[in-house]
Protein backbone atom coordinates (compact mmCIF):
# COMPACT_ATOMS: atom_id res chain seq x y z
CA UNK A 1 0.00 0.00 0.00
CA UNK A 2 1.47 3.33 -1.06
CA UNK A 3 1.77 5.96 1.64
CA UNK A 4 0.90 9.50 0.64
CA UNK A 5 2.72 12.52 1.96
CA UNK A 6 0.03 15.06 2.53
CA UNK A 7 1.51 18.50 2.21
CA UNK A 8 -1.54 20.29 3.57
CA UNK A 9 -3.77 19.32 6.46
CA UNK A 10 -7.22 20.64 7.18
CA UNK A 11 -5.88 23.57 9.20
CA UNK A 12 -3.81 24.73 6.23
CA UNK A 13 -6.97 25.03 4.11
CA UNK A 14 -8.78 27.30 6.59
CA UNK A 15 -9.16 31.03 5.92
CA UNK A 16 -6.16 33.00 7.16
CA UNK A 17 -8.00 34.72 10.03
CA UNK A 18 -9.33 31.38 11.35
CA UNK A 19 -5.91 29.75 10.98
CA UNK A 20 -4.33 32.67 12.88
CA UNK A 21 -6.87 32.20 15.69
CA UNK A 22 -6.00 28.48 15.86
CA UNK A 23 -2.30 29.39 16.09
CA UNK A 24 -3.00 31.97 18.81
CA UNK A 25 -4.93 29.35 20.78
CA UNK A 26 -2.08 26.86 20.34
CA UNK A 27 0.43 29.42 21.63
CA UNK A 28 -1.77 30.22 24.62
CA UNK A 29 -1.89 26.50 25.55
CA UNK A 30 -5.45 25.68 24.57
CA UNK A 31 -6.14 21.94 24.20
CA UNK A 32 -6.56 20.34 20.79
CA UNK A 33 -10.09 19.28 21.79
CA UNK A 34 -11.06 22.86 22.68
CA UNK A 35 -9.59 24.20 19.44
CA UNK A 36 -11.49 21.53 17.50
CA UNK A 37 -14.68 22.63 19.32
CA UNK A 38 -13.97 26.27 18.43
CA UNK A 39 -13.55 25.31 14.77
CA UNK A 40 -16.83 23.38 14.80
CA UNK A 41 -18.55 26.48 16.23
CA UNK A 42 -17.11 28.42 13.29
CA UNK A 43 -18.53 25.86 10.84
CA UNK A 44 -15.36 23.84 10.15
CA UNK A 45 -15.36 20.11 10.82
CA UNK A 46 -11.79 19.55 11.99
CA UNK A 47 -11.08 16.62 14.30
CA UNK A 48 -8.84 17.20 17.30
CA UNK A 49 -6.26 14.78 15.85
CA UNK A 50 -5.88 17.09 12.83
CA UNK A 51 -5.44 20.00 15.21
CA UNK A 52 -2.83 17.93 17.05
CA UNK A 53 -0.82 17.15 13.91
CA UNK A 54 -0.85 20.79 12.89
CA UNK A 55 -0.22 21.98 16.44
CA UNK A 56 2.88 19.85 16.99
CA UNK A 57 4.52 21.13 13.80
CA UNK A 58 3.45 24.72 14.39
CA UNK A 59 4.62 24.78 18.01
CA UNK A 60 7.98 23.20 17.06
CA UNK A 61 8.54 25.89 14.42
CA UNK A 62 7.33 28.59 16.80
CA UNK A 63 9.70 27.41 19.53
CA UNK A 64 12.67 27.24 17.12
CA UNK A 65 12.07 30.80 15.98
CA UNK A 66 11.54 32.00 19.56
CA UNK A 67 14.79 30.38 20.72
CA UNK A 68 16.68 31.76 17.72
CA UNK A 69 15.42 35.29 18.39
CA UNK A 70 16.22 35.03 22.09
CA UNK A 71 19.72 33.71 21.36
CA UNK A 72 20.38 36.52 18.88
CA UNK A 73 19.12 39.08 21.40
CA UNK A 74 21.36 37.67 24.14
CA UNK A 75 24.37 37.74 21.84
CA UNK A 76 23.70 41.34 20.89
CA UNK A 77 23.20 42.43 24.51
CA UNK A 78 25.95 40.26 25.96
CA UNK A 79 28.83 42.31 24.65
CA UNK A 80 28.45 45.21 22.29
CA UNK A 81 32.18 45.02 21.63
CA UNK A 82 31.91 41.39 20.54
CA UNK A 83 33.80 40.80 17.29
CA UNK A 84 31.53 40.68 14.25
CA UNK A 85 32.91 37.24 13.43
CA UNK A 86 31.28 35.79 16.56
CA UNK A 87 27.89 37.25 15.63
CA UNK A 88 28.22 35.85 12.11
CA UNK A 89 29.14 32.47 13.55
CA UNK A 90 26.12 32.51 15.84
CA UNK A 91 23.86 33.48 12.94
CA UNK A 92 25.26 30.61 10.88
CA UNK A 93 24.62 28.18 13.71
CA UNK A 94 21.02 29.36 14.04
CA UNK A 95 20.45 29.19 10.30
CA UNK A 96 21.96 25.71 10.22
CA UNK A 97 19.61 24.58 12.96
CA UNK A 98 16.57 25.91 11.13
CA UNK A 99 17.73 24.34 7.86
CA UNK A 100 18.27 20.96 9.49
CA UNK A 101 14.81 21.12 11.07
CA UNK A 102 13.33 21.87 7.66
CA UNK A 103 15.25 18.97 6.09
CA UNK A 104 13.62 16.43 8.41
CA UNK A 105 10.11 17.63 7.51
CA UNK A 106 8.40 14.57 6.04
CA UNK A 107 6.13 16.68 3.89
CA UNK A 108 8.85 18.63 2.11
CA UNK A 109 8.95 18.33 -1.66
CA UNK A 110 12.18 16.97 -3.22
CA UNK A 111 12.81 20.25 -5.11
CA UNK A 112 12.58 22.14 -1.81
CA UNK A 113 15.09 19.74 -0.25
CA UNK A 114 17.46 20.50 -3.14
CA UNK A 115 17.12 24.24 -2.50
CA UNK A 116 17.83 23.73 1.18
CA UNK A 117 20.90 21.64 0.35
CA UNK A 118 22.23 24.61 -1.63
CA UNK A 119 21.59 26.81 1.42
CA UNK A 120 23.76 24.48 3.48
CA UNK A 121 26.59 24.88 0.96
CA UNK A 122 26.24 28.68 1.15
CA UNK A 123 26.40 28.56 4.94
CA UNK A 124 29.51 26.41 4.80
CA UNK A 125 31.17 28.92 2.46
CA UNK A 126 30.22 31.75 4.80
CA UNK A 127 31.67 29.83 7.75
CA UNK A 128 34.97 29.26 5.90
CA UNK A 129 35.16 32.98 5.09
CA UNK A 130 34.39 33.77 8.74
CA UNK A 131 37.20 31.47 9.92
CA UNK A 132 39.64 33.18 7.54
CA UNK A 133 38.57 36.54 8.92
CA UNK A 134 39.13 35.33 12.48
CA UNK A 135 42.62 34.07 11.58
CA UNK A 136 43.47 37.41 9.99
CA UNK A 137 42.19 39.26 13.05
CA UNK A 138 44.29 37.04 15.34
CA UNK A 139 47.39 37.70 13.25
CA UNK A 140 46.73 41.44 13.31
CA UNK A 141 46.11 41.36 17.04
CA UNK A 142 49.40 39.50 17.49
CA UNK A 143 51.19 42.12 15.36
CA UNK A 144 49.68 44.91 17.48
CA UNK A 145 50.75 43.18 20.67
CA UNK A 146 54.29 42.71 19.31
CA UNK A 147 54.49 46.37 18.25
CA UNK A 148 53.27 47.53 21.65
CA UNK A 149 55.78 45.27 23.40
CA UNK A 150 58.60 46.77 21.31
CA UNK A 151 57.31 50.24 22.15
CA UNK A 152 57.25 49.57 25.89
CA UNK A 153 60.78 48.12 25.76
CA UNK A 154 62.00 51.25 23.93
CA UNK A 155 60.27 53.49 26.48
CA UNK A 156 62.08 51.72 29.33
CA UNK A 157 65.40 51.85 27.50
CA UNK A 158 65.23 55.48 26.46
CA UNK A 159 63.43 57.34 29.24
CA UNK A 160 62.47 54.88 31.97
CA UNK A 161 65.47 55.46 34.21
CA UNK A 162 65.63 59.25 33.76
CA UNK A 163 61.90 60.10 33.71
CA UNK A 164 60.01 57.29 35.43
CA UNK A 165 56.73 59.27 35.70
CA UNK A 166 56.71 60.06 31.96
CA UNK A 167 57.63 56.47 31.13
CA UNK A 168 54.82 55.18 33.36
CA UNK A 169 52.29 57.49 31.66
CA UNK A 170 53.45 56.40 28.19
CA UNK A 171 53.27 52.73 29.17
CA UNK A 172 49.75 53.19 30.53
CA UNK A 173 48.70 54.94 27.30
CA UNK A 174 50.25 52.12 25.26
CA UNK A 175 48.36 49.51 27.28
CA UNK A 176 45.04 51.38 26.88
CA UNK A 177 45.66 51.80 23.16
CA UNK A 178 46.37 48.09 22.74
CA UNK A 179 43.15 47.21 24.59
CA UNK A 180 41.13 49.61 22.40
CA UNK A 181 42.66 48.20 19.23
CA UNK A 182 41.92 44.63 20.30
CA UNK A 183 38.25 45.58 20.82
CA UNK A 184 38.03 46.87 17.25
CA UNK A 185 38.94 43.44 15.91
Amino acid sequence: MEQSNRSHGKIDTLPQNVKREVEDQLISGETYENISGYLKEQGYDVHYSSVGRYGRKFLNRFESVRVAKEFAKLLAEDNVDRPATELHEANNLLASQLIMEAMVDDEMAPEDRAKIAKSIASLQNAQVANERLKLTARKEQGAIHTAMKLFTDKVYEEIGSRYPDVAQTLLQLAEETEMELSKLQ
